[in-house]
């Protein structure tokens, strides 16, 4: 079954309490949620439509897109994070910013004496109270969560001058990220551990896997996807794939399994089994897509691929186990969009729409579609049954949560 989306599209966990009245509440504490799959906490029953709702609260003054970047939005403790890394080039300074969850006034801002002067895409990452974010010129920072303050910063050996997208992950008691090559800083002062130089890029984000007690860390690079020791940045295997999109590492039918979206079609959007020595690949379909990301939800994943300029792109829902195509929908304008799953809803950002479908495999199920006016190429975060966008020169959080 194919259906054509009447509307125009372009694109890109763990209790704690709310403050100021909100209830027990979760985080979404880095780029792509708590385990950086796309997979959102438990959160309370969620409406099955979307449209004509209204903001609970917009943020002050905070530029999006060319003007102040396309990274994610993080929470942790009823607060909100983000990076405006394009501030005006006079000033050639990027800035940290943190709201309160519950009505959008900013707690503080944190000014870092770097910027490429483009706007860049990259998601901060909180652990452990610490604040990790990358800079769009040449560094990387740590600050308190709390107050914004300084913990350490550290300027990266790089080769170019394009902004970093790619967004930190804390791994153990290590902070890695591409920035033109895969780099392992000490979580605790910055210093540099180690960097893998066959894996270059600076728009992928690293992930983690845990096996057996171990952390190892799952990244592409220009060709291939590759596993490093967390600890030394050796390479463990490298199977193709590579692109610009963020490897999702999911546990299903009792195990774990990497799934990855590249953007070359002899590697495609392909499945893998992990195990201890070399993954057992599963399948590969020729989808592609320049830096979306796939989301893996109840044995079936999630994903945008394909198009030509961000035209002609493809919804798909494939069987994990299988790689079969359970159903596909064209989609009008779709670029560099990042799904993510909460509560059983997939949320799928097209342009400035934003798109709420059931996620079963038996069929294609549209619940609601509305303008959301979200920056292009973001992806939307969805945590205590409320919705955390970016829109042009604003933040926006939306009640989603069904009527009782």
């Amino acid at each position: 079954m194919r259906r054509l989306l009447k509307t125009s599209c372009v694109s890109t966990t763990v209790g704690l309490l709310f403050i100021a009245g909100l209830t027990t509440a979760a985080d979404w504490p880095q780029w792509r949620g708590p385990d950086r799959n796309g997979l959102g906490p438990k959160s309370p029953t969620l409406a099955n439509s979307l449209a004509g709702l209204s903001p609970m609260w917009l943020a002050e003054r905070i530029p999006s897109g060319d003007e102040g970047g396309r990274g994610g939005l993080i929470i942790h403790a009823g607060k909100v994070y983000g990076l405006v890394s394009a501030a005006p080039k006079s000033s050639a300074i990027d800035e940290v910013f943190c709201l309160d969850a519950a009505n959008g006034k900013t707690i503080w801002k944190s000014k870092i004496q770097d910027s490429s002067g483009q706007a860049g895409s990259s998601t901060p990452c909180i652990a452990k109270g610490k604040l990790y974010v990358v800079g769009s010129g040449n560094k990387a920072y740590c600050l308190n969560a709390d107050t914004g303050s300084s913990i350490w910063e550290v300027a990266l050996s790089r080769s170019g001058k394009d902004p970093i997208a790619s967004s930190i992950a804390v791994v153990g008691k290590v902070a890695v990220l591409l920035d033109d090559v895969l780099t392992g800083l000490d979580a605790e002062t910055g210093k540099v551990l180690w960097t893998q130089e066959q894996i270059k890029g600076r728009e992928s984000s690293p992930v983690s896997w845990n096996s057996k007690g171990r952390d190892y860390v799952i990244c592409n690079g220009n060709r291939e996807t590759h596993c490093v020791d967390a600890t030394d940045g050796r390479i463990i295997w490298s199977v193709p794939g590579g692109g610009k999109s963020t490897p999702v590492v999911a546990q299903e039918y009792g195990g774990d399994f990497l799934v990855n979206l590249s953007d070359n079609r002899r590697s495609g959007l392909s499945a893998y089994r992990l195990t201890d020595k070399d993954p057992q690949k599963l399948w590969m379909i020729q989808e592609t897509d320049r830096g979306s990301s796939p989301v893996v939800y109840d044995g079936n994943v999630y994903a945008i691929a394909g198009g030509s300029n961000g035209h002609g792109a493809h919804l798909l829902s494939i069987h994990l186990d299988s790689g079969k195509v359970a159903w596909e929908e064209v989609v009008d304008f779709a670029e560099v969009s990042s799904p993510v799953v909460a509560e059983g809803k997939v949320f799928v950002v097209c342009g400035t729409f934003l798109s709420l479908l059931q996620a079963t495999p038996e069929k294609y199920s549209m619940l609601s579609q509305d303008d959301y006016r979200i920056t292009l190429c973001t992806s939307p975060t969805v945590v205590d049954g409320r919705l955390y966008v970016r829109q042009v020169n604003a933040v926006a959080c939306y009640d989603l949560r069904a009527v009782p």
